[in-house]
């Protein structure tokens, strides 16, 4: 048996696509909210929208803001 489970973005409610740049993390890339990385080992989002992160407070979400310089960099 095969099980695919799908993740949408609380924000958006587009699918969250598998992050290719970091391990066990699910990525939207919706130019409304920016950047909103899911990490899929504990459940909480990353992004570095501040109005975003309450939002997902609002919905009962785990969030940490952090700097997009840092954390969303491709290190390729």
């Amino acid at each position: 048996m095969v099980m695919w489970v799908e993740f949408k973005c609380p924000i958006c409610g587009g699918d969250l696509d598998d992050d290719k740049s970091m391990a066990n993390f699910m990525v939207c890339n919706e130019s409304s909210h920016g950047t909103l990385r899911f990490f899929t080992g504990d459940g909480c989002f990353f992004t570095s929208n501040e109005k975003v992160a309450e939002e997902l407070v609002k919905k009962g979400k785990r969030v940490h803001v952090v700097d997009p310089q840092e954390f969303f960099a491709r290190h390729d």
